[in-house]
Formats: structure tokens, sequence, C-alpha cells
């Protein structure tokens, strides 16, 4: 469930070991006016949360949509492989999506080669990926390699091993034992960047 700005607030606050007060004070508004707003039961302007990010340290753009006064970002978290596993990357870029993908539960990579081109991702694509550690067989994956290399791939469980295989058939599965991968999320959708087409298929 997504988190109001005054819920958000709070867990930060306490988080911290910051008192009601002291944050309020760092804000230059009454703690009465913060209490309400933590409670639901009053809201912060533009300015106010906007302030409230750089005394947090946290993302406006993510306060922001909190609170209503903009739509929730998508994150483009780095690229992943669709050939050989590469180094995972972070917070490169920010992405605004249709609501269909609840961002809080999906996340983006941006696909680097051609493993998977028979289903329909291409180099230069975007991935949209839904948040989860677990995957049925047969599923597309984002798959994290000994802790250290994402591979998107088709996902298969044997006993103790764990087949990747790619959507070309010009490359050959990668088998691990299953305890070098972890799954990070499945395939969910697809936005077409690079064709002259753009748009968002769900999976």
């Amino acid at each position: 469930m997504t988190e109001t700005l005054g819920v958000l607030i709070r867990r930060i606050r306490q988080e911290r070991g910051i008192s009601l007060r002291q944050l309020a004070s760092q804000m230059e508004i009454h703690f009465s006016h913060l209490s309400k707003v933590e409670n639901g039961h009053d809201r912060l302007g533009r300015e106010s949360v906007l302030r409230l990010a750089d005394v947090l340290g946290l993302e406006e753009d993510l306060l922001l949509a909190a609170a209503g006064l903009q739509q929730q970002p998508f994150r483009v978290l780095g690229d992943v492989a669709a050939g050989s596993p590469i180094d995972a990357v972070e917070d490169v870029e920010t992405f605004d999506l249709n609501r269909t993908f609840d961002p809080r539960d999906h996340f983006l990579l941006r696909v680097n080669g051609d493993s998977m081109i028979e289903d329909g991702i291409h180099d230069g694509d975007l991935a949209i990926i839904r948040r989860t550690d677990r995957a049925r067989n047969g599923q597309t994956v984002v798959a994290l390699v000994e802790g250290q290399e994402a591979t998107l791939k088709r996902y298969e469980l044997k006993g103790k091993c764990v087949r990747l295989s790619p959507a070309n058939s010009r490359m050959r599965d990668q088998i691990y034992a299953a305890e070098q991968i972890r799954i990070c999320g499945v395939f969910a959708g697809l936005i077409r960047t690079s064709a002259s087409t753009t748009g968002s298929t769900k999976r």
C-alpha cells in the first residue's frame, strides 16, 4: 500500500531519531501543523514539501508525489544485459509512466543486448520490472548472478540448478547453481525506445 506523506514523514523521522518539534523547527513551520500532517488532518504546500525534502535529504519528486502534488515518477535504475551479464548500475534517470504500473512495485531497466529479441525485447528498450524475489518457471526475470551481474532471461528452476534462457536461437542457455542466482523482479512490460514507435505493452 502506498504511504501518505504524513505516514512517510513519521516513519523517516522516527527511524532517524528526530522529534516532531525538531523537524518542524528545521522546516520553519509550527509543530502542531506538522503533527496534523502526520495524522492526515492537514496538508503541506509545495514549498514546505520542497523544504522537507531538503531537510531530510530525500528526492523532491517522491515527496511531491506522496503529497499528491505531482504524479509518482518512475526511476530507471540502470542497464540490464540481454546478452552476457553486466554489472548492475543504479539511479541514472527518472521516468514518468502511466499508473497502470505502480512505481512503488515496479522499476525500469534499459535493455543492453539482443538475447531477448525473439520475445520482442530489443537493445535500448526499457523493460518494466515488477519487484519480487520469486518467479515461476517460464517467466522472464531479472536475475542477479553471484550478487554482482544482472541479466534479463527466461527462468527455469530444476532441482538445485537454475537455467537462464535467451529468446535468441543463436545463443545458448546459461546454467547456474540455484544459490548463485537471486531474482530481482519479473518482466511486466516494455517501453519501445529502439524503434520509431514508442509505447508500453503489458506482459
